[in-house]
């Protein structure tokens, strides 16, 4: 696909939000398996989680705000990217009632 300078790249905006979106969605449930372990393979997962969620928040808001086309892909990027966050805030709402999602399998 060529892209012109100058030219509306929306649809492709969309299409990476909605892309990231998934991916946030992918390594949330990545992170929630491995999560009673600890080590390199667990901190990637995490942070490869929290990357692509700003990612598709950023990238979606961004096709949304400036392009009528791929709407439906941003809006799935968004939602998708809203739920981490969902998981992220629920997270730290046990983890402040005195729950530790993380430590209930007792460890790697």
């Amino acid at each position: 696909m060529a892209v012109e300078l100058g030219g509306d790249n929306g649809g492709a905006r969309g299409w990476v939000g909605g892309l990231l979106g998934v991916v946030s969605a992918a390594l949330l449930g990545a992170a929630i398996r491995w999560a009673h372990h600890w080590g390199l393979a667990a901190d990637l997962i995490v942070i490869g989680w929290a990357l692509s969620t700003m990612a598709a928040v950023a990238v979606s808001v961004w096709s949304l705000r400036t392009s009528e086309t791929a709407r439906s892909l941003a809006k799935l990027g968004v939602s998708l990217a809203g739920v981490s966050l969902l998981a992220l805030c629920l997270a730290g709402l046990l983890y402040a009632a005195g729950i530790n999602a993380a430590g209930a399998c007792g460890g790697g």
